[in-house]
């Protein structure tokens, strides 16, 4: 993946969508991916993988496509080539990528650890009602419950989805397709869209107000520096080492 990317200059302005629409394409997808989430974890569980892999198939048969899809549409509605209509891809210096990106990292990291230490009340007084395979799809005391040949698979999925594939799309659609069509909110757009974002996750609520303080600084950074190679950077980084940390603690226990 390049670190910087022509424009050298400020791009043209991109047409700004309405609030209506800016609530759709924020949240619908996350809608969607909550939906196939709920109904294809069961079905992984009777096919003998655990429930984390119906979030993974939800993410690459409806996350992905959808996201990209409207992309590409919107690209080629204009005439261009499929992803024109991702805006800010402007270079940005190495001095810039040297500093920023562990930056932002501790930055997330103090965020979404302030978060955990009100996360277990918020589940317990908003979310008990919802079920133990939705709350927590890796179950570390269910591990032996499932194969090691399930696990194997479920969990290089998990790599490869959820530390990859899975950023570099939200990304590409929340910071270099919507962000820059809500710029006439000004210095307020990058929060709108980290609201947003983090209510985008309906299969995760309990995690609103950690991904507001984790992903919120580098959602500003991104606008600040015109580049959402930055924001694909530290999402990525942030994701490879939670699941890194999942995967070990898992194949302990296997």
């Amino acid at each position: 993946m390049p670190l910087a990317a022509a424009p050298t200059t400020r791009p043209t302005a991109v047409e700004q969508l309405s609030v209506p629409a800016l609530l759709a394409l924020h949240l619908i997808p996350g809608a969607l991916v909550t939906i196939a989430f709920v109904v294809l974890a069961p079905i992984a569980e009777k096919a003998g993988f655990p429930p984390i892999a119906g979030l993974l198939a939800a993410i690459a048969l409806v996350m992905v496509p959808v996201e990209l899809g409207l992309i590409v549409s919107a690209g080629r509605s204009s005439g261009a080539s499929p992803l024109s209509a991702v805006a800010y891809r402007e270079q940005m210096p190495l001095r810039d990528w040297a500093w920023l990106v562990p930056v932002l990292i501790l930055i997330a990291f103090a965020g979404f650890g302030l978060s955990m230490v009100f996360e277990p009340q918020v589940i317990t007084g908003l979310f008990a009602w919802l079920p133990e395979w939705f709350v927590r799809p890796i179950s570390i005391d269910a591990i032996n419950a499932y194969s090691s040949s399930a696990w194997v698979i479920t969990l290089a999925a998990y790599f490869a989805l959820n530390s990859f594939i899975g950023p570099i799309v939200e990304e590409l659609y929340f910071r270099g397709y919507l962000l820059p069509r809500m710029e006439r909110f000004g210095r307020s757009a990058p929060l709108i869209n980290t609201v947003l974002f983090s209510l985008y996750h309906f299969w995760s609520p309990w995690q609103f107000v950690a991904r507001i303080l984790g992903i919120g600084p580098m959602v500003y950074a991104v606008r600040w520096k015109r580049n959402i190679y930055l924001g694909m950077v530290v999402h990525c980084t942030l994701n490879v080492l939670g699941v890194t940390t999942v995967v070990l603690l898992v194949s302990s226990r296997m």
